[in-house]
């Protein structure tokens, strides 16, 4: 499913950056620059103004390096996002039955550690893991069984949280990569107008437009990564909240008998 998911998303990617680059490749042939083109054959001055004008809103796909930087961005945290995803529907189980066959077990006197075994199975998911380990300290009491039941919950945090921190990172960083595009782009447009002179604004204009680019393309990076880390970020709370109150239940068992 993993890899499905993926490949779905690389190829989402491939195919979008083909659009872009085949329309910037495209030549614009708009009626109103065939004619001034066709009207001034005889003066070169002002059909390279006009060229200049006609070429002042396209955007060059290849002309901003921070725009690679930006798809290759996006693909990393896709696949983190999907891994991730992955990651989190392995641990899922079915914890109202792990619950029952737990307090059932163990009011019936069944032997603790073989109802560890049968906890730690995957059809009871994460909190059937952190409910046999926090078994592994029933004969020694509460504050054993406690401390096992921690244990267990930092190693599954660790494995539940691992490449958060590159949504995060991505999340709070890739609107500043658009926007350092951005000034580049600026820089730029600015140093050609001095440059070629008395050519007028279309210079500059088109400068702009392109560098405009890369901070709409950081911002539509950046928003829909900070959704998934949080989603991502809540879901995780959940399950270590949910295997937590499975070992509370255990330790309250355990107080009573």
């Amino acid at each position: 499913m993993l890899w499905r998911l993926c490949a779905l998303g690389s190829f989402l990617a491939v195919f979008f950056t083909a659009q872009l680059i085949r329309a910037a490749d495209t030549p614009a042939t708009t009626p109103q620059t065939t004619i001034e083109k066709s009207v001034n054959t005889t003066g070169g001055a002002t059909a390279t103004a006009n060229e200049t004008f006609a070429e002042a809103g396209r955007w060059r796909f290849g002309s901003d390096p921070t725009v690679w930087v930006m798809i290759f961005l996006f693909n990393l945290s896709l696949f983190v996002v999907l891994e991730r995803i992955y990651v989190l529907r392995k641990a899922q189980g079915d914890t109202a039955g792990l619950v029952t066959y737990l307090t059932e077990s163990l009011y019936k006197g069944i032997n603790p550690p073989d109802i560890a075994k049968e906890a730690a199975e995957k059809k009871f998911g994460l909190e059937g893991k952190v409910a046999a380990s926090a078994l592994k300290g029933w004969e020694k009491g509460e504050h054993a069984m406690r401390e096992y039941a921690e244990a267990a919950l930092i190693a599954e945090r660790r494995s539940l949280e691992k490449r958060l921190v590159i949504l995060s990172t991505l999340g709070n960083n890739t609107p500043f990569i658009g926007l350092l595009g951005t000034v580049l782009g600026i820089m730029k447009a600015f140093r050609d107008m001095a440059e070629m002179g008395d050519s007028g604004p279309a210079v500059v204009m088109r400068g702009i437009s392109e560098a405009l680019i890369a901070t709409a393309m950081g911002l539509a990076v950046a928003i829909p990564v900070v959704i998934a880390f949080n989603a991502l970020s809540r879901a995780v709370q959940e399950k270590l909240s949910q295997a937590e109150e499975v070992s509370t239940l255990l330790r309250a068992i355990r107080l009573n008998q």
